[in-house]
């Protein structure tokens, strides 16, 4: 369930007086999404924008479709509370081409990690988005169908005891590499996977799919009283090698980086001498529990990377992922409790979800705080951007972008929708056929167009303790 927000009219009287003071009026989600009846734990978009994944602290998963803002797929993914989602698309350049914006041609996978120590990967393919259950949780009580869940064809027993989410690399493997190399199996997935230590909670696991092989375990520094594992984040860097960021119980927030093999192409699943691991980074930019961290998008230089790190203390940081003695940037927000840290994948802004109920935008290159959207009445747990992609509407934004980094949100309604054309049915014969069949054709491209335009949005998603999800739409 969906619902649309107006905006107030420019005409009236309280709107002149706020642009007399200076000031903007309040801003307003487009749309908010009904239909959790527990807090939401996890946002992500997938597939081009074209979908948004939802999970709750009751184990439900929900796939919205954008363009409509309605339920595509819902299901029990789990026991318990889910810590974690993402999404990934397999569609290949020639389905986009071919297919459109949906990749109707692409493998999709929903990858869920809940606090019943269960890490599952799910199939959600267009095709079969039309036979999985819709019902939304707030209607599981009343409804009487038999449900029909995504295919789940992974599915691994990892540690949950400390709320820490997984994280997700995939990697591709060039042919000739160790990975198989048959027709049937040298295009498929690869990725690694980083959870908490089931046996020591401030060690981290690695495991790899598709055999679902733990390959690799970094123990705790016993000189170091770090506590539990609380964040991570897992990337390639450009010489082949894994690269851990990991944020603990104590503030601290460490960087390893895989020493041996020697890179990703040299391992093997089946491997007899254990992985190495080398801790390029350390340090204690926070008082409190380390609650997210981001990786920033990849720049011009593969090597300038950064990320980011938020606390239950109301400090936010910026560390550089090569070696460095100390944070780049130390950030004193004066709001505690801030969670759910993503940066947008053009490096320009990233959000927080807060405890106060907030959400907040920040410049990535000054940190200096550029919004704060207040709707929800209850605390916010996550965020997530849609990806800023190549579009018509991006020269149009252009010149407001290039105004400054003031005005971030546009308001509801604001936006342009396509135009629809008027036809008259009250014709006879040959008229009315034809009329009926421009009406056909123009409901499919105003459909098309709809689509198309939701996955151009620059959204940004936020998940509350009310179980709704606000969606803004922001430069």
């Amino acid at each position: 369930m969906a619902t649309s927000f107006a905006s107030p009219s420019p005409f009236s009287v309280p709107g002149q007086l706020e642009q007399q003071a200076g000031r903007l009026p309040p801003a307003t989600p487009v749309y908010v999404l009904r239909g959790h009846s527990s807090p939401i734990h996890a946002l992500r978009f997938y597939a081009n924008n074209s979908r948004l994944i939802s999970a709750d602290a009751d184990g439900w998963v929900v796939v919205w479709n954008m363009g409509t803002k309605r339920a595509v797929a819902s299901w029990k993914a789990h026991e318990s509370a889910v810590l974690g989602v993402e999404g990934v698309d397999f569609s290949s350049d020639r389905d986009r081409d071919e297919k459109g914006w949906s990749g109707s041609g692409s493998d999709r996978w929903v990858f869920t990690h809940g606090r019943d120590h269960k890490l599952r990967v799910w199939r959600l393919n267009l095709a079969d988005e039309e036979v999985l259950s819709k019902e939304l949780p707030v209607d599981e009580s009343r409804s009487t169908h038999s449900r029909n869940d995504p295919w789940m064809f992974h599915s691994l027993s990892v540690n949950a005891l400390n709320f820490c989410a997984f994280a997700l690399c995939r990697v591709q493997f060039a042919m000739g590499d160790s990975e198989p190399s048959s027709e049937d199996t040298k295009q498929a997935p690869v990725f690694f996977l980083a959870v908490s230590n089931a046996l020591n909670t401030g060690g981290i696991d690695i495991f790899h799919l598709p055999s679902e092989k733990r390959v690799s375990t970094i123990s705790p520094d016993p000189s170091i009283s770090t506590g539990m594992v609380m964040a991570l984040e897992l990337l390639t860097t450009p010489q082949g090698r894994l690269c851990l960021v990991s944020g603990y119980e104590d503030g601290r927030v460490m960087t390893h980086i895989q020493k041996s093999p020697k890179s990703l192409e040299k391992a093997t699943v089946n491997q007899e001498s254990p992985w190495t691991w080398e801790r390029i980074y350390i340090n204690r930019p926070h008082s409190q529990p380390v609650l997210s961290l981001a990786l920033s998008p990849v720049g011009r230089k593969e090597d300038d990377r950064f990320f980011l790190s938020s606390s239950a203390d109301a400090i936010l940081a910026k560390h550089a992922i090569t070696t460095s003695k100390s944070p780049l940037k130390v950030v004193n927000t004066k709001h505690a409790g801030q969670q759910g840290m993503r940066i947008r994948n053009d490096g320009k802004i990233f959000a927080t979800a807060g405890w106060d109920c907030r959400v907040r935008v920040y410049s990535f290159k000054s940190m200096k705080e550029l919004a704060v959207l207040k709707w929800h009445k209850e605390g916010c747990y996550a965020v997530a951007f849609a990806d800023v992609v190549g579009g018509e509407n991006d020269e149009d934004m252009a010149g407001q972008k290039a105004t400054g980094e003031k005005d971030t949100i546009k308001s509801p309604g604001s936006e342009t929708t396509p135009d629809t054309a008027a036809f008259d049915t009250d014709t006879k014969g040959g008229n009315m056929m034809l009329a009926q069949a421009s009406t056909a054709k123009s409901l499919t491209a105003i459909k098309q167009q709809r689509s198309q335009k939701a996955q151009l949005t620059h959204w940004l998603a936020a998940g509350s303790n009310d179980g709704k999800i606000s969606l803004w739409d922001i430069y």
